[in-house]
């Protein structure tokens, strides 16, 4: 059998294959050189990889209620100190990893599936925007993609048969290594080994004893890093991080009692329509999702016909999460079940060649044709919305207010957009005394524009508004006020794209020093559009607001 690792110059198919790995580097390469700004959460997560010395980064709760895992941690330190503390450098790692990611699913197609399966599915990856896009995040969720369909090359190649002790050791090795990597390697760590049991157990008429003991190897030392690197996480994750965590992802654990098994059954399902479909941040966008995921479904079906009990290792990680949600540890939502698609698009891909191979014997063209027809509609998305994504990319909103500055000016910083401004205000050359901080009144929204009251009479106020949700209308509130009381001069926005929930970073000159204008409307008498019902997760309290201080070089 040839190996799976081994390109051969005489099958077509690893010649379609490293295409369409070239295309997933090139996709992600777009998207690492637009050099968009760091959004909130990256911002946050870089405060502390920056500003503590590697031990405290290691040892203390990051900032700001972050959570990350030490090995993503440890490389972005390493890359910063060692190179400077850019955009693109801190972006380096993630775009590394899935790089990285994108090769090993490439192996790991090729080991599983035949005919135009591997293609099909590698395409799927290649090409998936949520993939693209987080490849470039300073967030761990490259890395979550990476190291999982890392475990799962290594465990599938771990199920073949013969394998020797050494090669056991390696696997153990490098997994070992990588489970620092991911938080969710945890589940992925712990489906691996019980597939890899029930393989063994399974083929002990074949290979005997040796068949089990030929996996412990790989699955001690997994097994042993992973609770390491889980009881390290635990340890140095604050009590208000974990109660934050787990009010903000509430509607991503089993909803109610397990007796209530309506809602239990439509509770994964709600949220994988959500992935793949359109809604959440990580969300590939594929029309007919529910095709897309019926279609999955059979697929693991058929990879358990092809390939027996190694299917499971496709299998066994979603049914880990989702127990991980029933008991309330890990959330089956969004972004943090990124690290599932590259089973689901493997399982989609199966289904595909199955009807293709079908199809294909009755007529070439009308199996081309199947095939074509499934494989467009999740292709789509990225030509629909190529690269690059962009998520509050206030960079370039900064860059036109420095060059449209005016001594004497003043700036109002919307409360979403005050840690990525502070971060970068000296790379602009913004001071603190030139701008001030708005605070956060989701669902008070005439609190903002008692803040813009102490600018009546200005000549020039600027207003920089970046993360502010659609849902609360706190942007609407303001800028209608805004215009009521004075003229707008200027306005500059550049739109996010990839994220709906957060649809551009802007920046909006005004003159209020207009009496007649100023007369027109308080912040009390203009009706307001946003409500004042707010969920617990994006509730403001009473805390002042989130100051970052400004990167230094």
């Amino acid at each position: 059998m040839q190996s799976p690792y081994r390109f051969s110059p005489t099958r077509p198919r690893d010649y379609v294959l490293l295409a369409l790995v070239a295309i997933g580097v090139a996709l992600r390469l777009w998207q690492y050189l637009a050099n968009t700004s760091l959004w909130v959460d990256e911002v946050f997560v870089t405060t502390s990889i920056l500003d503590r010395p590697m031990r405290q980064l290691l040892t203390v709760p990051l900032a700001y209620g972050q959570v990350a895992p030490k090995g993503f941690l440890v490389m972005e330190r390493l890359f910063s100190t060692a190179l400077g503390p850019g955009d693109l450098v801190l972006r380096l790692f993630p775009m590394l990893c899935s790089l990285g990611g994108l090769v090993c699913f490439a192996f790991l197609v090729r080991m599983l599936l035949d005919g135009i399966g591997a293609p099909v599915a590698l395409a799927l990856f290649a090409t998936a925007p949520p993939l693209v896009a987080y490849s470039t995040q300073v967030k761990q969720y490259s890395s979550d993609v990476a190291v999982a369909v890392l475990l799962l090359l290594l465990a599938a190649d771990l199920s073949m048969p013969k394998i020797s002790f050494r090669r056991s050791w390696i696997a153990g090795a490098i997994g070992a290594v990588a489970v620092w990597f991911s938080q969710p390697a945890v589940l992925v760590v712990g489906a691996s080994v019980c597939s890899l049991a029930l393989v063994g157990w399974l083929r002990r008429s074949q290979d005997g004893l040796r068949g089990l003991l030929v996996l412990a190897p790989a699955s001690g030392l997994w097994s042993i890093s992973t609770l390491l690197s889980l009881t390290v996480s635990l340890a140095t994750m604050s009590a208000h991080t974990y109660n934050f965590m787990h009010q903000y992802w509430a509607g991503a654990f089993m909803p109610g009692p397990p007796w209530h098994l309506f809602e239990i059954l439509r509770w994964p399902w709600r949220e994988l329509n959500s992935l793949f479909g359109h809604g959440e941040m990580a969300s590939l966008g594929y029309p007919f999702t529910r095709i897309f995921l019926l279609l999955a479904a059979c697929g693991f079906w058929i990879l358990w016909r092809r390939v027996g009990p190694r299917a499971t290792l496709l299998f066994f990680p979603i049914l880990a999460t989702l127990f991980a949600a029933m008991v309330h540890q890990y959330p089956f939502a969004d972004r943090l079940i990124l690290f599932l698609v590259p089973v689901f698009l493997v399982a989609y891909a199966a289904s595909v060649d199955w009807l293709y191979q079908k199809t294909v014997t009755r007529s070439r063209y009308l199996g081309w044709c199947v095939g074509l027809v499934l494989l467009a509609p999740a292709l789509f998305p990225i030509a629909a919305a190529p690269p690059p994504y962009r998520i509050d990319d206030i960079k370039p909103v900064m860059a036109h207010l420095e060059q449209n500055w005016h001594p004497g000016d003043v700036v109002y910083v919307f409360h979403g957009a005050l840690p990525a401004f502070g971060f970068y205000s000296q790379d602009y050359g913004f001071r603190e005394d030139q701008y001030t901080l708005g605070g956060c009144h989701r669902g008070r929204n005439f609190l903002y524009r008692e803040e813009l009251d102490a600018f009546r009479g200005r000549p020039r106020v600027w207003v920089v508004i970046t993360h502010a949700f659609p849902s609360y209308h706190e942007r609407d509130d303001i800028f209608t006020y805004l215009d009521t009381i004075g003229v707008r001069r200027d306005y500059f926005a550049v739109l996010s794209r990839g994220d709906p929930g957060h649809p551009s970073a802007e920046a909006a000159l005004y003159d209020l020093s207009d009496p007649i204008r100023l007369r027109n409307a308080s912040a009390q008498s203009l009706p307001l559009v946003g409500s004042s019902s707010v969920e617990a997760r994006f509730a403001c309290g009473d805390a002042p607001p989130v100051i970052v201080p400004p990167r230094e070089y």
